[in-house]
């Protein structure tokens, strides 16, 4: 696709009135972008769906001087610009009816024939959650999945290190230009992803982070993969449009179930209740339910890495180590092994379940998972 093309695109893509659907439906109709813009006003208007204020915008040679000028922007800071008709495009995202017209990439990331999980949630995340999201990226890290997120306080930057900490890809989905980062804390782990992801938006340079784009970029997020993981969310919030959009294009959502009282869990146990969710509780779990042990040279989740310290809370560390001294035992029988009280114990239990350290038994009895 040839520069004149590109530049048509940006200038469908800022004339107002004109969004994804009925970009594509001009440009099916004319076979390409550029022409649209050679169509006079009466031609445009034969088109079902376009209106005279559409066609007028559509036009408007201010729009054609501004993309010329983006474009040469884009241009000089090495920005990629994918079409959506180009081969390199996401390919799921691609199905989507309302795709992006152009994405822009910052970094040396490649789509190509990956695996891609989005992992989204709360910005109020609880040592809960912190604690399930590194586990999982953990054990899925021999699947190589790219993760992708939004950069955003809470789970989507405690996805973005995992993933980092782990080896795999990582891709940013901003709300904003990539001439700026939101929020500016988290400028400092850019130069990171950049070395194993990327940045990746819809919007020109220049735009801020404003509200309505936090919805627009969602569907990018739920768009670019085969899953999408709800680790924590609170009743109302991001994560669960984002999870509603990736249901909507029939993928699969999966939603780390929490106590009915926990407010961070609120989103989540609503998700699986309303059966938009598959409970999620392990990597186990999940790649049985995408079918990924299908593959030869699966990880065999029978036998459990060795639990690590430094992965444990310090209300933890005595529960795993009477745990792993005495193998299967009852509550209260814990609860006297490391003289805490039973509620105490009981919290730890359900906190070490969510991290699939733990296995609960009929009669209240548990052990360590693989012991």
């Amino acid at each position: 696709m040839g520069e004149k093309e590109r530049v048509a695109l940006l200038r469908l893509q800022i004339t107002p009135g004109i969004g994804p659907v009925s970009a594509r439906k001009l440009i099916g109709y004319f076979r390409s972008a550029s022409a649209i813009f050679t169509k006079s006003e009466n031609a445009l208007l034969q088109i079902p769906g376009i209106g005279r204020a559409m066609v007028r915008n559509l036009l408007r040679q201010e729009f054609q001087n501004l993309a010329i000028e983006e474009w040469r922007k884009i241009q000089r800071l090495g920005i990629r610009c994918m079409a959506c008709g180009d081969p390199e495009y996401p390919e799921l995202l691609r199905q989507c009816e309302d795709a992006p017209l152009l994405l822009f990439l910052k970094g040396d990331f490649s789509f190509g024939e990956k695996r891609f999980i989005s992992i989204v949630g709360t910005r109020n995340m609880t040592s809960r959650g912190r604690s399930f999201c590194e586990q999982f990226l953990r054990d899925l890290a021999p699947y190589d999945p790219v993760v992708v997120s939004g950069l955003a306080y809470g789970v989507d930057i405690s996805a973005h290190k995992a993933a980092l900490k782990y080896g795999l890809e990582t891709i940013a989905c901003l709300a904003h230009g990539l001439d700026r980062v939101y929020p500016k804390t988290h400028a400092r782990y850019i130069s990171k992803i950049l070395d194993r992801g990327g940045l990746l938006s819809e919007f020109w340079l220049g735009t801020p982070a404003e509200p309505m784009n936090f919805v627009r970029r969602n569907r990018i997020i739920a768009g670019l993969s085969e899953a999408t993981i709800v680790v924590e969310s609170a009743i109302k919030g991001g994560s669960l449009i984002t999870a509603d959009l990736a249901f909507g294009y029939n993928r699969d959502v999966f939603s780390v179930p929490g106590r009915p009282g926990d407010v961070s869990s609120q989103g989540c146990n609503l998700l699986i209740r309303d059966q938009k969710a598959h409970l999620l509780q392990s990597a186990a779990e999940f790649v049985e339910v995408m079918n990924w042990n299908e593959e030869k040279n699966a990880p065999n989740f029978a036998h459990p890495a060795p639990i690590r310290q430094e992965d444990l809370e310090d209300d933890e560390k005595p529960v795993v180590a009477f745990l792993a001294e005495r193998g299967e035992q009852l509550l209260d029988d814990i609860s006297v092994g490391c003289q805490l009280p039973v509620q105490s114990v009981a919290s730890v239990l359900f906190q070490l379940e969510m991290k699939g350290l733990v296995t609960p038994l009929p009669g209240k009895r548990y052990q360590l998972k693989g012991y």
